[in-house]
């Protein structure tokens, strides 16, 4: 997307409101800007719309059951409830959690604080691609036997695009009596998802990153599956995300998600050409370019994420925002850290500060000429960044 501003390519961090999700909240804010718990009419009317957003959302992921898909704060937010609610569900019990070592920190995070609460953690890890090894999952849950566990691998990874064998992953988990949770944040509107054809018992998408709103996200939960509420006060999605819900959030949610999944077919053999236009553009302008899982068996099409050695990784950045490029060096849940990456570290990658990393992630308005455009200001900005070491 290019405005006078520049080009905007860190869609994976947040994707901007697509006119269909500012239609259906403009055409709604008059008529269900209020309480759907309230009985008159007006909180009827919220209620109406948010319960017709949920059916939609449900539809889209193949969920015959709208119930079952819970409205949270977002993603963070829903896989806080999916691990420390399915832990605290079984406290006293130990329960085992099996998470990737290549998660998301709103994943990883929550796995910690329930070892703090004494359950047990196993981190599985990726290959160099960033894939799980689906018998690494089938060892680690011999470990576990006997105890109530849940396996968390994300769908497709926020960082290098790497997408997991989540079909199998599930039905290993399963074979095994654990349940499975996946982060589909990523995967979500730019891969068709089918919770008919892999049913994962909690899946976590949100809406800010396929054109929807910040601030809303959703949980799949499926069936009997029992969680302890982090948040208390009122009954609100079963009970287990208490709080005022959001009607007009829900609806622009629900069309930018229709918008995305119905673009599927066209979006996903256009990003690619332009993702692998983009890549052999930089290899061959970028003397010994590093890119990440870019052997694995599938990618996220609208992401590449590569690496730039003996590189300043903030003159980098510092002269690509200077051209107007809007880039990342990775989750934008990481930026300002001075740790590297938790990812890139597990696929054996050392992310020292003479390694540069750029990730480039499209939008569904993303042309060929501005991606184009930022590969040549990319190639130009990498020899900058090694003249600083150079010099």
């Amino acid at each position: 997307m290019m405005n006078a501003s520049g080009i905007y390519l860190d869609h994976a961090a947040t994707s901007p409101l697509r006119p269909e999700a500012r239609g259906v909240w403009a055409a709604h804010v008059e008529s269900a800007d209020y309480n759907p718990a309230s009985l008159h009419r007006f909180g009827r009317s919220a209620h109406d719309l948010l319960e017709r957003s949920r059916e939609s959302i449900a539809g889209l992921l193949d969920l015959d059951r709208p119930r079952e898909l819970l409205f949270t704060g977002g993603g963070t937010a829903s896989d806080n409830l999916a691990l420390l609610g399915f832990t605290r569900t079984h406290a006293g019990e130990r329960p085992v959690l099996v998470v990737s070592s290549i998660e998301h920190k709103a994943v990883l995070a929550a796995a910690r604080r329930a070892e703090v609460e004494e359950a047990e953690l196993i981190l599985l890890p990726v290959d160099d691609h960033g894939v799980v090894d689906p018998a690494a999952l089938e060892a680690a849950l011999r470990t576990a036997r006997g105890r109530p566990c849940l396996v968390s691998v994300m769908w497709a990874n926020n960082e290098v695009g790497s997408v997991q064998p989540i079909a199998e992953l599930c039905r290993i988990a399963h074979a095994s009596g654990a349940r499975f949770h996946t982060d589909a944040v990523q995967a979500f509107g730019k891969l068709p998802l089918s919770l008919t054809e892999i049913r994962a018992d909690l899946l976590t998408i949100t809406a800010h990153k396929i054109g929807g709103p910040v601030g809303i996200g959703a949980l799949v939960v499926r069936g009997d599956l029992g969680l302890e509420p982090l948040v208390y006060g009122g009954s609100q999605e079963r009970g287990l995300w208490s709080g005022t819900q959001n009607p007009l959030g829900a609806a622009a949610f629900a069309a930018a998600a229709e918008a995305a999944v119905r673009e599927i077919p066209e979006s996903v053999p256009r990003w690619t050409e332009i993702r692998n236009t983009l890549e052999s553009d930089l290899c061959a302008g970028i003397e010994g370019l590093v890119v990440h899982a870019g052997s694995a068996r599938a990618r996220l099409p609208q992401l590449l994420s590569v690496g730039i050695p003996g590189a300043d990784p903030a003159t980098l950045l510092m002269v690509l925002d200077l051209a107007g490029i809007a880039v990342s060096s990775g989750s934008a849940c990481s930026s300002g850290s001075q740790t590297g990456s938790h990812v890139l570290a597990a696929m054996g990658i050392d992310p020292v500060s003479e390694y540069a990393v750029l990730r480039f992630s499209f939008g569904p308005f993303t042309t060929e000429e501005e991606v184009s455009r930022a590969g040549q200001a990319a190639i130009r900005a990498a020899a900058q960044a090694r003249a600083v070491f150079a010099g």
